[in-house]
C-alpha cells in the first residue's frame, strides 16, 4: 500500500515537471521556467512533449503520423540549431583571423631567434664580417615575405568575418 502511494505521488510528480512557461522581461530578455511567470511583460505556457513524439489525438487513432500538424516545439528547435550553426560559422571566422595574427607575432620571434643564431654563427670576426651581412639581408628578405603573406591572411580573414557580420540575420 506504501510503496503505490509512493508511485502515484512521483508520477504526478513527473507529469509536474514538464510544465513550461516562456517569460518575456520588460527589457527583453526570456526566460524558460516551471512555474508561472511574475513579474513578466508577457507570458507563454509551453506544451512540452517528453519524449519528442505528440500525445495521439483523442478518437483519432486511425491517423497517419503524416497527416498531423508539426509540434511547435519542432520549429523552435530548427531556430535554435539553425543559430547555433551560425554562430559556429562565426566563430570559425573569428578563428580564423587570430590563427592568422598568431602566426604573424609567431614570425616576430621566429625572425629574431634567426638574426641571432647567425650571429652567433659568424661571431664578431671580420672576416665573417660580408658572411653575416648576407645572413641577416636572406633573413630579413625571408621574413618581409613572409609578413606579406600573413598580412594577406589577416586582411582576408577579416574581410571574410565583416562580410559575415553584414549577411542578414536568420528569419525568426
Amino acid at each position: 500500500m506504501k510503496s503505490r502511494l509512493i508511485l502515484l505521488l512521483l508520477a504526478a510528480h513527473a507529469g509536474a515537471a514538464l510544465a513550461q512557461y516562456k517569460c518575456t522581461a520588460a527589457n527583453g530578455a526570456i526566460t524558460f521556467q516551471q512555474t508561472p511567470c511574475f513579474g513578466a511583460k508577457s507570458e507563454e505556457k509551453l506544451t512540452v512533449i517528453p519524449n519528442g513524439h505528440p500525445p495521439p489525438a483523442s478518437g483519432a487513432s486511425g491517423v497517419a503520423p503524416e497527416a498531423a500538424a508539426p509540434a511547435p516545439a519542432v520549429n523552435i528547435d530548427k531556430r535554435m540549431l539553425a543559430t547555433y550553426e551560425r554562430q559556429r560559422e562565426r566563430d570559425k571566422l573569428l578563428q580564423a583571423v587570430k590563427s592568422a595574427q598568431d602566426d604573424k607575432a609567431g614570425r616576430v620571434q621566429q625572425r629574431l631567434a634567426d638574426i641571432a643564431n647567425a650571429r652567433k654563427q659568424f661571431g664578431d670576426d671580420p672576416a665573417n664580417a660580408q658572411l653575416l651581412r648576407d645572413a641577416l639581408v636572406s633573413i630579413d628578405n625571408r621574413y618581409n615575405a613572409l609578413s606579406d603573406l600573413d598580412e594577406s591572411r589577416i586582411r582576408q580573414a577579416q574581410a571574410d568575418l565583416a562580410n559575415w557580420d553584414k549577411a542578414p540575420p536568420l528569419p525568426k
